[in-house]
């Protein structure tokens, strides 16, 4: 089979002098000139399609090709443009047939890696036919293809972050784990030093004497921000989805579930010594964000967890004084990692992933998540850490942590919100306001993000 695909690329492409010349005289012996001109006219048996002007005809086999032997020259002209059966392989049929067929407003054949598509529109981009290849194919084929996501109007090209495919209702582009998704646009994210700024201004006035840290991260292209964002923070439970994914660098999913299950729904910190003990305890915890993650131990440290036994560490930093803490740029590189799967794969990522969906939604702990919109809240993943006033040990401090990896229709970002020396309420109400400052920032979906969203 693979060799009579290899005959048909032959004859498939614009191949004015295949066959004899057809000779278009009434004979001698006074057969009609019109049997040999509609012999010459017909394509039935040998698939050469003549024109109106003259030209030598078209053979048209199988590549750009419909069944009834009509020639699509834009398709044609992209499968040479993409460097033809030695980049994208043989025709393949995948549903639609080995031919050139129609698919919502246009049509497209499809490749052993490609599929070449033209589109219906009147618009100047589709004057032309384009080649949706590899993984490009994978996410426009997962996003609806043509009659969802529409046909593409560019080839793929270099972006921000990658490659990027532009099609009639989004963009194809890379989703910062080495993969691809759509997205309503592939572009720079906007500059977030301003709101960050702006957001910090209205934080101190809001609560004063409050110290606010916050760590920013586009996850399609790395680009980050931050407020205070290498200042030592205690990390109170928040720290515990480090743990979780320690313990699954060295235990399979089966053995981690059974304590992360209530230390990320209920915060329970039992079950949160336990996912260290998987680790390896907090040496091992420690080795891993800053040998393995390579997050440096002055920007996330494990000290020690006494509940049920003691635990203590003998390589932590003492920068917050033998507390646990992280910096936000630290919290932001661990979110960054673990929506990357760096160190314990896909399947294990997407587990800690799914577990980090499992802390509130909204209110007490849930505080990323409170002002954002409805549609979007269910699939942030994060986990909230929290000392309030009195906890712990007279005139320690207050703390309020939230870290949280959120979604917008033009790609995800990582967020670390930490307050801390605060009026409990008033540090909690900011918390939240910041965060559905930020993502209406990020979705650029109105005008001022500054007034979209209940203020403290």
């Amino acid at each position: 089979m693979r060799l009579q695909f290899a005959v048909v690329a032959v004859l498939a492409g614009c191949a004015g002098n295949v066959g004899d010349a057809v000779d278009e005289t009434a004979t001698e012996t006074g057969a009609p000139a019109e049997d040999a001109a509609t012999e010459a006219a017909s394509a039935d048996d040998t698939g050469a399609v003549a024109t109106d002007t003259g030209a030598p005809p078209v053979m048209c086999g199988v590549i750009a090709c419909d069944e009834e032997k009509t020639h699509y020259p834009k398709l044609q002209a992209a499968y040479d443009r993409v460097g033809g059966e030695p980049k994208i392989g043989a025709p393949k049929d995948t549903g639609g047939g080995l031919y050139v067929h129609p698919w919502g407003a246009g049509r497209v054949q499809d490749f052993d890696s490609a599929t070449l598509a033209e589109a219906d529109a009147a618009a100047d981009w589709a004057k032309t036919g384009y080649a949706v290849r590899g993984a490009f194919r994978d996410a426009w084929i997962a996003a609806g293809g043509g009659p969802t996501f529409g046909y593409p109007k560019e080839d793929e090209r270099a972006g921000p972050g990658g490659q990027v495919q532009q099609f009639e209702k989004g963009c194809i582009g890379p989703d910062g784990t080495g993969g691809l998704d759509a997205f309503t646009a592939c572009e720079e994210p906007p500059d977030m030093a301003p709101v960050l700024a702006s957001i910090a201004s209205r934080a101190s006035t809001a609560t004063p004497g409050t110290d606010f840290g916050i760590a920013v991260v586009w996850l399609p292209t790395g680009k980050r921000w931050g407020h205070r964002a290498d200042v030592v923070r205690t990390s109170a439970s928040s720290a515990k989805w480090f743990w979780a994914m320690a313990a699954l660098a060295k235990n399979d999913i089966a053995a981690v579930q059974t304590p992360a299950l209530p230390t990320f729904k209920d915060s329970n910190n039992s079950t949160a010594g336990t996912l260290i003990d998987l680790a390896g305890g907090p040496n091992a915890v420690n080795d891993f964000t800053s040998k393995t993650l390579g997050i440096p131990i002055t920007q996330i440290s494990l000290c020690g967890w006494s509940f049920d036994k003691t635990r203590r560490a003998t390589n932590c930093s003492n920068l917050a004084g033998g507390d646990n803490f992280f910096t936000p740029n630290g919290a932001a590189s661990f979110l960054e990692k673990s929506w990357q799967r760096a160190s314990i794969g896909k399947a294990k990522g997407d587990k800690l992933l799914e577990w980090a969906k499992l802390s509130p939604r909204t209110g007490y702990g849930g505080w990323v998540n409170t002002q954002l919109p409805s549609s979007v809240r269910p699939e942030v993943h994060h986990k909230a850490g929290w000392l309030p006033t009195g906890c712990c040990s007279a005139g320690y401090p207050a703390h309020y942590n939230d870290i949280a990896i959120a979604h917008t229709p033009r790609g995800s970002y990582a967020v670390v919100l930490s307050m801390k020396s605060g009026t409990d309420s008033k540090m909690i109400k900011t918390m939240e306001w910041s965060s559905c400052v930020i993502w209406h920032a990020l979705a650029k979906d109105v005008a001022d993000p500054l007034t979209a969203c209940t203020g403290p």
